[in-house]
């Protein structure tokens, strides 16, 4: 949950957060709408590796071009390295 306002930005405010069904962050009439999925740990060797589906979904109101540009600044704060 510490992560969300920081890669969403100044759309803070208008996005809805969701992780297995649990509403973490809700707004009226959201613009976008984060929906996460936790699946099943990754391990290599004794390290276990946490892992979480996620899915954007944006209102029909915003143009490509915002959609692509909160796009990129989540993909680009929740980026975490390792290729």
């Amino acid at each position: 949950m510490r992560w969300f306002p920081l890669a969403m930005g100044d759309l803070h405010s208008s996005a809805n957060l969701k992780i297995d069904g649990n509403p973490l962050f809700l707004v009226n009439n959201p613009l976008i709408e984060v929906v996460g999925f936790s699946k099943p740990a990754r391990k290599i060797a004794l390290l276990h590796i946490p892992v979480l589906e996620l899915k954007l979904i944006f209102d029909q109101s915003l143009t490509p071009s915002q959609c692509e540009k909160a796009i990129e600044r989540f993909d680009l704060y929740t980026r975490r390295g390792g290729g």
